[in-house]
């Protein structure tokens, strides 16, 4: 057998659609999608010795929980109040 007798036959309907270059064929290839073809696109930046000092650092942590916590009872207090 061939590989033309193997191929499953189209319809009519097939035949009389066609495409436009804005909308491809579906065996026409498609290149990688806008803007994600470089691959340091996705590297995230490296932080800075500061940054880490502050990530790292047990009483500016504290400090900025008890802001975040105080922040939340005031927003709950405020709606259930």
């Amino acid at each position: 057998m061939t590989a033309a007798q193997t191929t499953t036959p189209t319809t009519s309907n097939e035949d009389t659609m066609t495409t436009t270059p804005s909308q491809p064929g579906p065996d026409t290839p498609r290149g990688p999608a806008a803007g994600l073809t470089d691959p340091s696109a996705y590297e995230a930046p490296m932080p800075t010795e500061r940054t880490v000092k502050q990530r790292t650092n047990l009483p500016i942590q504290a400090y900025r929980f008890a802001a975040v916590s105080l922040k939340m009872t005031r927003m709950i207090l405020r709606s259930h109040g």
